[in-house]
């Protein structure tokens, strides 16, 4: 008995935690491996969208400090916010986020917040929480002087503060931009918001390959943080979800929104896996996300995320499959020509989701998640190894 009962006590001081306490959390920050995962809710209704949107599904889920909830506005106007220690609100349309949220949900939101509930939002979601004019939640005293609706990769400084809070460099550091807010302060004073700045833009705007300082983006902000009640916040203009070189900013951001250090499984391409493309550009809802997440989780598929730029980049030259869930071919004739040319080339289209609504007649054509998973297959069988 009294080696059981020694071999316990060792075990306890091995993973840091201590067996006097209840309920007995890690009491050290770095001590993830004998806690329980942070529980992490990613907005998926309408509003978030792009291949931001998508990483930031990926990631919360293959993270295994973290357990993944998606949501949805009802969720949120239901109260399903409560027991969550993270929302995160990807980038999109902030004024769409705004108006699916409705004002009960944005009332849901800032009560978690306040309540303790930690916040982390990118590009749209960093516009959500702005001072105004409508459609915001008014969490910050900022407001946008402009944006650049071209995808660029610009320099920005973090202040001193930021250094501190998020344990990085001064920098210059680069990091994805594609139409987030500059940041500058209004006067107004937001009853239980102490955030600061944490970061600045160190570039100036670019409109059709020229200069424009009319849009103040040089020296705005670009990155704040701080507290909402009893809640912390980190939001960005920038997009540090898309790359593996700009993680180190997620990972900040969650270690200081709920003091736990988070880490991302590095991805690698699949040697003579089937290329799967999935088209980001248009997606809501979470029977999106749900599909984006069951393609991304099987072994033999190397998923490629498509939106406009990619397009543009010829992303889609080699991929074998186009999962499309959004009818957003129909209003862009652009993604709609692209479409085009796969298939006249040999490759294959699967509309689900909201597009197998609007499939031309003829098309493929799925419902959600593993689902899709089946159709990609039977679409386009693998030869069986021998």
């Amino acid at each position: 008995m009294r080696r059981i009962v020694l071999l316990v006590f060792a075990a306890a001081a091995i993973c840091g935690c201590s067996t006097m306490d209840a309920p007995a959390p890690c009491a050290a920050a770095s001590a993830t491996s004998c806690a329980a995962p942070l529980k992490v809710g990613v907005y998926a209704d309408r509003g978030p969208g792009g291949i931001g949107a998508v990483e930031w599904f990926r990631l919360v889920d293959e993270s295994p400090e973290m357990s993944l909830t998606l949501l949805d506005s009802a969720d949120v106007r239901a109260g399903r916010l409560e027991g969550l220690d993270v929302l995160v609100m990807p980038g999109g349309s902030s004024k769409t986020e705004y108006d699916s949220l409705g004002v009960e949900g944005v009332a849901k939101m800032k009560e978690f917040m306040r309540s303790g509930g930690g916040y982390i939002g990118t590009c749209a979601g960093c516009c959500l929480l702005m001072d105004g004019p409508k459609q915001r939640a008014r969490v910050v005293p900022w407001n946008t002087c402009g944006s650049e609706g071209d995808l660029f990769f610009p320099q920005f400084k973090l202040t001193p503060a930021g250094q501190k809070a998020l344990g990085l460099g001064a920098g210059p550091h680069v990091i994805r931009y594609h139409g987030g807010p500059f940041l500058w302060p209004t006067t107004n004073r937001i009853a239980e918001a102490n955030v600061e700045v944490w970061g600045t833009f160190n570039a100036e705007a670019t409109f059709k390959g020229r200069l424009n300082k009319d849009k103040k983006m040089f020296g705005a902000a670009a990155i704040l943080g701080g507290t909402y009640g009893k809640g912390r916040l980190f939001a960005t203009s920038a997009h540090p979800e898309y790359f593996e070189c700009t993680l180190p900013f997620v990972k900040a951001a969650f270690r200081y929104v709920t003091g736990r250090d988070v880490t991302f499984p590095a991805r690698t391409r699949r040697p003579r896996a089937l290329s799967v493309g999935f088209l980001a550009k248009g997606i809501s809802g979470k029977d999106a996300a749900e599909t984006a997440l069951a393609l991304s989780k099987v072994k033999d598929f190397d998923l490629v995320l498509i939106d406009k730029d990619g397009i543009f980049m010829r992303r889609m030259d080699n991929i074998d499959v186009l999962v499309v869930p959004s009818a957003v071919f129909k209003k862009d004739k652009g993604i709609a020509a692209a479409i085009s040319a796969l298939e006249s080339r040999g490759g294959k289209v699967l509309y689900c989701c909201s597009g197998a609504d609007k499939a031309p007649a003829g098309a493929a054509v799925s419902t959600t998640g593993d689902a899709v998973v089946d159709d990609v297959r039977r679409l386009f069988p693998q030869p069986t190894a021998h």
